[in-house]
Order: C-alpha cells, then structure tokens, then sequence
C-alpha cells in the first residue's frame, strides 16, 4: 500500500472539483485529481457564473482568464414564438442589465460553457502547479480510518486495468449524482424525481438565424405540444445549445435518430426549414431530479457539487453553488491539514452550505415548475436573486456578532443577505478607492489604489479595522490581537475615514494595509461610524465572520476557527 504524496484525493474533475483542487492549490496542500471518464467532456451544459461566482474566481486569482474567455448574459432576452410562426409572439428579457456598483463591482452573470469553464480551471492549475487531471481513473472503494482514508484506484492505460491502493489524509467527492463517494459514505440522498418531464439536450452548429436571443417555439401553452429552444452560445462562431422536450417516444427517437433527427426536429418545429446545420457537438437526455445529502461529509470524507445535491437547471444555480461549496469546504480544510484548527471546523461546512442548498432547490424547483407547466411562458424571468449576492451564514455556529445580537426569527440563507444591512455570515463588499497612506500622511498616487477584492485571499483572514477618529492606541491593541496566530494566516488592514485628521504618528502601524477611504465607499459600504471602531473579519472565502468591536470579540472568533 502507497502513501500519497497528495494529503488530498479529489475525485471528480467537473468544475466542483477543479475550483477545490485551486483553493486547496492557493493554501500550498497538494492534492490528486481523479476522472473516471477517459476524455474531458465536451459541451454548454452548466454554463452560467453567477455574480458571486465571479467574485470567487477573483480572489482565485483567474478572474482575466473568465472574462476573456465568457460572454454577457445581462443582455439575454428569450424571443417567444408559436410552432411554425412567422413572427415572435413576445420577447421576454429573462436577465436584466444591473449597473455595477461600488460594493457590487460584477454585477452580471456571465455565459461560459462548462467544457471551456473547465478547460480553464485545468489550464491553470497545470501552469501554475504542474497539476494534471488523470483521466481513465476511478475510485472503486475506500476505508477511512482516524487518521487516513485508504483508497482502492483502478486506471486504464493502453487497455490495461492498473489497480493501486493508497492512502490519503481527506478525500473528497465531487463524482456527480450517481457519486461513489457519497454512496459508500451512507450518506441520504432523498429527494424527488419527476418522470413525467425529460428533454434532449445538446450543441449543434447553425446558419441562417441570429445569436441576438434565446428562441423557443412551443411550450407548455402550445397545448402541450413539442417544444424546442436555442440559446446561442458565447463562441465566437455559429455555436448553439438545443433542447427538445416532447413525449418519451420523441425523445428517444430524436436520440437514437443523432444528428438527422435533431436537425428534422428542429426543422419541424420551428418551421424554419432554411436553417444550415453543421456539426453536432453532443447530445444528451436529462430528466429532473432535486436531491440533496442530509450531511456533506463525515470524519475525512466529504462531499461537493452534485455529489451532494441535484437539482433543475432553471436559474442557472447548480454549477455555481457547487464551486462555492468547494471554496467554503476548501480553506476550512486547508487550515485543519496544517494543524492550525481543530478538526471539528469541518463540521461548519455542513452546518453553513446545507441551508442554503436546501432554499436553492426550493427556489430552483418552484422556477421549473413555472417554466414548464402550465404558466410556463412567465417562468423565464430570472430574478436579482439568483445573482447569489443574497448567500449568507448569518446561522453559522462559527461567526460572531456583536453588532446585530438579535436573533432573526425569519432569516433566509438565501436572500437575507441582500437586505440592506451588512452582518456576520454575509457576502463582504467590495470597495474602491482605498489609497495607501506613507509615513509622511500622503496619500500615494491613484495608480496605487486598491479595493478590498484587491486584498482578499483565499489563503487567510483578512481583518480590517475601521479606525474611525479613535486614538492609535485602541487600533494597535486590536492588531495586536492578531499576532498570536500563525503568520501568513491573517492580514491586517486599517482604514482611515476620507475626512480623516490622520498624521504621520497615527499610521505607523504594524498593519499590512494603512489606508484612506479616499471615496468614502469602505466606511459607506460597510455600514460603520467614521468615529468609533468597529473590526470585520473576512474569512477566506469572502464571506464576513464576525463584527466586533474590541480585542476581545477578535479573540472570541479566532478562538472557533484556530487550534
């Protein structure tokens, strides 16, 4: 039996377990990735990133690598026509255009097909740690055990079955719906299936019709007849995403029939027998089911992605809910493998992402029952909700605050978030503006600006001391609070107010960060005096785990998450 060199065996390389692999990558924990399928796969599927997706893959560092390789969707409308109609009955703008702000600078989502999404996560984690995925490799068994999990991997190569059994520190599932790993861990799955509903889905290239909207013809009013959408996808070139949804009896001929059967589908339904078709890039069937686990994981083993929940596509929320799933699992773990928190952290994972999947599905499965029954022609509107801003662990047993003390009888681990106030367990804004003060008080040029995204890591907290007009003193105490932890595992940030009477003496701080919130968004976006101090902490993953006010607050989060 093999001891890994990899402390972390991920098995799964959808973009779940990609985003895990970075996370852990960008916490210096070496970790093996496993596919059981011989070749990566190939098409749109999940193809929409989130707003606060967006901002993960900042704080990963691959945000350029996104935006150059994705497209809009604050733009997207859905042209709505009847079968075989000459003119669109109406257009639906199914995601509205939102101006970025100040605390929100990402502000639409983006289309991004899951097969270049996934090319990219592999590409850097290739570039920047000689990572490769190991393709024709799956997990056929595993024994986890105090202080290892043993695994039994069976590779192909060249035909030849190859079997190994080695240890790991922590392995983790994202291995899909029909999990491995889930499944010999005993964990539920319970939920339900619909089998009332399947489609074909699949990529086709098209001539002869614009990429200016998502077309459907048919639909749940057409007297529940066939129907047949195309989204045009973000490629630069002729690129659509199809899906057909009639009877079984439709849908396994168009499926057995390739790439004939789905261009006669479409040619019938549509009316549009002009169309030119070229390659048909995959094609699929998919039937709803909405399940989620009833924990992530246990001991050393957890779960991700639809490993632990699956769901409809409507709204766009599987993917992206299960790469924050990994990057929530991704520094917990980080900080437990280097002995710098006690193992029960792990349990937070599970208490803080299972709420929020489980107001996900409810959210997800009440938006396909809009689109596909008997209203469905109203179910394409997406709401701001579903941007994610709203994602929240105000419940978490680990965040700490001593600004809100009431207990909120109607949080939603959803949407509350996005109510107006800034609490422990939300998102942590963004703010621009933020210019480094000298030892001479001047403020340094604005090519020197920063935002907070600019300084959040995924490999430590971050503590930013809104130091209002208080004595340097009760800042340095605060500070000081932090330096009994391990280095590198907290920055520190002190930020002046704009109107601030800050002098030379006053900034010679020990803080990584002395700035001035030359715009006023960092004292505004927070929701904190300009004259007292208040203390956010932001985790690692962006998300605000305590709000306090004295050194003794600081101690009482950091003595949750550190040994």
């Amino acid at each position: 039996m093999a001891i890994s060199t990899s402390p972390v065996l991920i098995v799964g390389a959808g973009p779940s377990g990609l985003a895990l692999a970075l996370t852990l990558l960008r916490n210096n924990i070496p970790v093996r990735i496993i596919e059981k399928q011989s070749k990566y796969q190939i098409g749109q599927r999940g193809s929409g990133i989130q707003c606060r997706t967006i901002e993960v893959y900042k704080f990963l560092g691959i945000l350029p690598e996104i935006l150059e390789a994705s497209g809009p969707a604050s733009s997207l409308k859905v042209e709505q026509w009847a079968p075989g109609g000459k003119e669109p009955e109406r257009i639906v703008e199914m995601v509205s255009f939102v101006e970025d702000t100040p605390s929100r600078p990402y502000n639409n989502t983006l289309m991004l097909g899951q097969d270049r999404h996934e090319h990219i996560l592999r590409s850097v984690l290739e570039r920047d740690y000689g990572c490769n995925v190991e393709l024709a490799t799956e997990l056929v068994s595993f024994e986890q055990h105090a202080d290892h999990v043993e695994a039994r991997i069976s590779k192909t190569i060249d035909g030849k079955e190859i079997s190994e059994t080695t240890t790991f520190a922590y392995l983790i599932g994202a291995d899909g719906a029909r999990s491995v790993v889930r499944k010999q861990s005993g964990l539920t799955f319970l939920g339900e299936s619909i089998p009332s509903v399947s489609m074909v889905t699949g990529d086709i290239d098209i001539k002869g019709i614009d990429k200016k909207y998502w077309r459907t013809w048919g639909g749940p009013s057409a007297n529940g007849g066939p129907t047949v959408s195309l989204r045009p996808c973000e490629t630069d070139d002729d690129r659509f995403n199809f899906t057909f949804m009639g009877s079984d009896e439709a849908n396994e001929k168009v499926l057995s029939g390739g790439r004939d059967a789905v261009i006669q589908t479409i040619k019938e339904i549509t009316g549009k027998t002009e169309l030119q078709f070229g390659e048909l890039i995959w094609l699929g069937l998919w039937r709803p089911n909405i399940r989620m686990v009833n924990k992530s994981g246990e001991g050393r083993v957890f779960v991700a992605g639809d490993a632990a929940h699956v769901h409809s596509p409507t709204g766009g929320q599987g993917m992206n809910s299960g790469v924050q799933d990994s990057f929530n699992l991704g520094w917990k773990l980080s900080l437990v493998y280097k002995g710098l928190a006690p193992h029960s952290l792990l349990d937070s994972y599970s208490d803080e992402r299972l709420p929020v999947i489980a107001t996900m599905l409810n959210k997800t499965t009440e938006l396909f029952h809009k689109t596909f029954g008997s209203q469905g022609r109203d179910g394409w509107v997406r709401g701001y909700e579903l941007r994610q801003f709203g994602v929240n662990y105000r419940g978490s047993p680990i965040v700490i605050d001593q600004k809100y003390t009431e207990v909120e009888e109607t949080s939603d681990p959803y949407r509350s978030g996005d109510d107006g106030s800034v609490r422990a367990g939300d998102r942590a804004p963004d703010a621009p503006g933020l210019v480094k003060l000298s030892s001479s008080a001047e403020v340094s040029k604005d090519k020197d600006a920063l935002t907070f995204f600019d300084m959040f890591k995924p490999s430590s907290h971050t503590v930013i001391v809104f130091a209002g007009e208080r004595p340097a003193e009760e800042v340095d105490a605060i500070l000081a609070t932090t330096t009994a932890y391990s280095k590198g595992s907290i920055q520190t940030a002190v930020v002046h107010p704009r109107n601030s009477t800050t002098t030379s003496t006053t900034i010679s701080s020990p803080a990584n960060y002395v700035l001035l919130d030359r715009d006023g968004h960092a004292y505004k976006g927070y929701v904190v005096s300009e004259s007292e101090i208040s203390v956010v902490v932001v985790r690692p993953d962006g998300y605000i785990g305590a709000l306090v006010f004295q050194p003794e607050g600081l101690k009482s989060y950091f003595s949750k998450i550190f040994a």
